[in-house]
């Protein structure tokens, strides 16, 4: 029987200092880069050295989670600025990521000059996909939408109609097969009711729903025409670009009667969306709320508005305007009373430490009745369970951050073949390294030997030891190779030959 060595990441328990202190609002990618040993952000890996996935820490590791993997897509939070500096996607740590319990890869695809933002799973037409926005972050350019297959291939790429630039904050396929996608527009407007000039750059959030396969323009709204920039608490000009981010549109979603719910930021504000006028039906939190908010279900600055199928409210509560507010984030479930018109708050989500979010974040509801929630700016992400309890919390080792966190079942299967190397030991002896990105099935990997790729037959067989494995070969010479097998011994592919070198 062949050795299996196992060759996996290194791996760091608690934050400590460095997570209050990025808690707190300081720079968090200074502040944890500070707590781990000179040079440690990403794993680098023999078989896949273009890959390099930033490494993740755990507070409190995984115990009893839901089934499937976590799906982030890490990024430099200080991108927002819209600058950016060009990485070989091989150099680079950010990019759509899916990783399982114990943070091992199973699938990254890097970024070196665009980001990636809300890697997950949706349905079209009639299977799953993955999709994502990838673009700039608040820059000037903005991005558009892409959807893959379980195989990693393009199945559609979407972009905003009508001239305009796809923004990052939402991309919701629908039941009918259209998505819905969030989009920034400039317009020039009077901004002396909120103490601007009578003529300044005004920041408007755009809901448009496109066609998928035909890009045709269904439905737009435009937040101008339907919400007074009084409503907003931020009035000040946003730096860099000097403008009046009044709204801050930053989630979609579709109400259980067909309509819209979107949540505006900087309005503190979530609207009900009549789907065929515009027309707002209701407001709730902010200054002109339809409903009475009790004290225990209002929120500030708030992410993610979703309906769930028994009819409350999830939202990520930020509760900070910026990064210095010293205010707790939360996740939350919130019931509203369609009679009296009264918000109450059902249940709290908090993290295993107090965190503040000042960006982004989000609530996903598991199937089993617990959450998975993303702490955006914190660059974290916590599961709990239907009680509250802590099922897994964890963060980026180097800083980066996800806009949204998730958990989702995958069966995944690459169309190219595992990528294997090679390496001598002081010994003299040879290990090789293989590793099959975004292969889901892989449970064992299955050695092949011969004097040539001809005469190849099984030599052994060792379990697969997260993202790469490293087997110690039993020969020197000749020639190698190994089969990917499932839990079943099914054979899956079998990588290249690779032709010792005595």
């Amino acid at each position: 029987m062949v050795e299996g060595l196992r060759f996996t990441r290194k791996r760091f328990l608690g934050v400590g200092a460095a997570a209050w202190a990025s808690l707190a609002g300081l720079d968090v990618r200074g502040a944890l880069a500070a707590a781990l040993p000179a040079g440690v952000e990403s794993v680098g890996y023999v078989s896949r050295p273009d890959l390099k996935p930033p490494l993740i820490t755990f507070g409190t590791p995984a115990n009893d989670t839901a089934p499937g993997y976590i799906f982030l897509a890490p990024f430099n939070i200080s991108a927002g600025s819209g600058t950016y500096t060009t990485t070989p996607n091989s150099q680079s740590h950010s990019g759509p990521l899916v990783v399982d319990n114990t943070g091992e890869p199973v699938w990254f695809l890097p970024f070196g000059s665009t980001t990636a933002i809300g890697l997950r799973v949706q349905k079209y037409q009639g299977r799953r996909v993955l999709t994502w926005y990838e673009g700039t972050v608040l820059g000037a350019e903005g991005g558009s939408f892409f959807i893959y297959d379980p195989t990693y291939h393009q199945v559609s790429h979407v972009q905003a109609g009508r001239g305009r630039h796809g923004d990052l904050h939402d991309f919701l396929i629908t039941p009918e097969g259209t998505a819905l996608v969030t989009i920034y527009g400039q317009i020039n407007a009077d901004l002396t009711s909120i103490g601007g000039p009578a003529s300044g750059p005004l920041v408007t959030g755009i809901v448009q729903e496109i066609d998928i396969p035909t890009g045709k323009v269904l439905l737009e709204w435009r937040s101008q025409e339907h919400v007074p920039i009084t409503e907003t608490y931020v009035p000040q000009a946003s730096p860099p670009a000097n403008n009046y981010d009044y709204f801050h549109l930053n989630s979609i979603d579709v109400d259980t009667d067909g309509n819209l719910i979107i949540s505006g930021r900087n309005t503190s504000t979530i609207y009900k969306i009549d789907r065929r006028t515009g027309e707002i039906i209701w407001r709730l939190g902010g200054k002109s709320s339809d409903f009475d908010v009790a004290p225990d279900a209002s929120f500030a600055f708030q992410h993610d508005a979703r309906r769930r199928p028994d009819g409350t409210l999830t939202i990520f509560d930020n509760n900070a305007a910026f990064p210095t507010d010293k205010t707790f984030s939360r996740g939350m479930r919130v019931k509203l009373d369609m009679k009296k018109m009264k918000a109450t708050l059902v249940k709290e989500y908090l993290a295993p430490t107090p965190r503040t979010v000042f960006a982004m974040g989000n609530v996903q509801q598991l199937d089993d009745g617990g959450v998975m929630i993303g702490w955006g700016a914190a660059g974290s992400f916590t599961e709990l369970g239907p009680d509250g309890s802590v099922r897994l919390d964890a963060s980026f080792a180097d800083g980066q951050v996800t806009y949204r966190a998730f958990r989702f079942e995958l069966d995944a299967a690459p169309k190219g073949i595992p990528a294997t190397e090679v390496v001598a030991n002081g010994d003299g002896s040879l290990t090789l390294y293989v590793s099959w990105n975004g292969a889901t099935k892989v449970a064992k990997w299955q050695l092949l030997v011969g004097e040539t790729a001809a005469t190849l037959k099984p030599a052994g067989t060792v379990r697969r030891s997260g993202f790469e494995t490293a087997i110690r070969l039993p020969v020197t010479s000749g020639t190698v190779s190994v089969v990917a097998l499932d839990a079943e011994g099914t054979k899956l592919r079998t990588a290249a030959p690779t032709v010792l070198q005595a």
